[in-house]
């Protein structure tokens, strides 16, 4: 049996935890394959606090809790501080709740912050094309991760910056290990997984726009589709990109039962997705079209490249896969280029059609 009073008093000598569970007068003995002077240290705080907590009882009768007498007060009373107790109880679960058990504020998927989670571990690739060539997402080879866990603008929307500490990684439920497209939707319990999580989520954590006319740094008309794996059916979402989900796999939480195919990762360019070479199958496009090209800069040749005289109503590409015709007359290029046209010269670029002043 334990000598409880004696671990007291060697406390107080200063002995560690160790010493006074190899002490034969305290017969302390843990259970097999535990450590002994931590098994110890457990048991002797929680006998401590539940002494704390324990009533007494004075020579008349009455409870005693923390000094407080209850006995002498009337029924209401006793009701009003019975109710009081337990708003005091609510206000420290829900604080456990949502600022200890749930870092971030609450059960939040944008908000967590702290370990990659298990409850949850699949992957989503995401395609965004712009204007047809495939753009692959923010990458830094020296990290472990990169969007939604480098602190930086780019990476990472600078409200959602996630604190790191020996314990904590730091690092958001929805991110990217390289830039090869796959998403990592890894999930801790307590965070619901109904209704699926969605693509803007992941945008919001990045602190990129997804809209009808936007996606990251391009913009035009965004078409976005979901295509599902094994037979999946396909949903348009381009109305409300942001609202594309990304559910739970049919196979578990944690199912990833597809190849990645290498043809829309750029073949390993910029990472193979840090997912073993599998994914949910879940394949998200943004496609965006009409974008407005860049004007050259002040001095260019032309859109051509051609600074020689340029008749109206003739298209000319400028080697970028944009056409573009001056509508009426001639000029020798655009203002602050190589000449200025007339004010009603026009320049059409795709649908867009610029006028150009003196």
């Amino acid at each position: 049996m334990t000598d409880w009073d004696r671990v007291a008093r060697l406390r107080t000598a200063g002995q560690t935890w160790d010493e006074i569970a190899g002490d034969s007068k305290v017969g302390f003995h843990a259970d097999g394959g535990t450590d002994p002077g931590r098994s110890l240290k457990v048991l002797y705080q929680r006998r401590r606090s539940n002494a704390s907590g324990r009533s007494s009882k004075r020579s008349d009768g009455a409870e005693i809790r923390s000094g407080f007498t209850l006995r002498g007060l009337s029924g209401r009373r006793r009701a009003l501080y019975g109710v009081a107790g337990g708003v005091a109880a609510i206000v420290v679960v829900a604080y456990l709740l949502l600022f200890v058990i749930i870092p971030g504020g609450g059960p939040n998927i944008v908000t967590y912050c702290g370990g990659e989670g298990a409850a949850a571990h699949y992957h989503v690739l995401l395609v965004i094309n712009d204007n047809g060539a495939q753009q692959h997402l923010p990458y830094d080879p020296s990290q472990g991760a990169d969007i939604g866990f480098i602190d930086s603008p780019g990476f990472t929307n600078s409200s959602l910056y996630c604190p790191t500490s020996s314990t904590s990684p730091g690092i958001h439920a929805i991110h990217t290990h390289d830039g090869s497209g796959i998403i990592h939707l890894e999930i801790p319990s307590g965070i619901p997984l109904s209704p699926a999580p969605t693509l803007g989520e992941f945008f919001q954590i990045w602190g990129a726009p997804l809209t009808a006319t936007a996606v990251w740094t391009f913009t035009g008309h965004v078409s976005a589709q979901a295509q599902f794996e094994g037979g999946g059916k396909s949903a348009d979402y381009s109305a409300h990109p942001a609202t594309t989900p990304m559910p739970v796999p049919p196979g578990g939480p944690s199912s990833n039962p597809y190849t990645i195919p290498s043809s829309l990762t750029f073949n390993g360019n910029y990472g193979t997705g840090a997912s073993a070479g599998h994914f949910d199958g879940e394949i998200i496009w943004l496609n965006v079209s009409g974008a407005v090209p860049a004007i050259p800069a002040p001095g260019a040749a032309g859109l051509g490249g051609n600074s020689a005289g340029v008749p109206a109503g003739v298209n000319h590409p400028n080697g970028n896969g944009v056409t573009w015709q001056l509508t009426t007359g001639v000029a020798t290029g655009f203002q602050g280029l190589v000449g200025s046209p007339t004010d009603d010269q026009t320049a059409t670029f795709g649908a867009l059609r610029l006028p150009r002043s003196r």
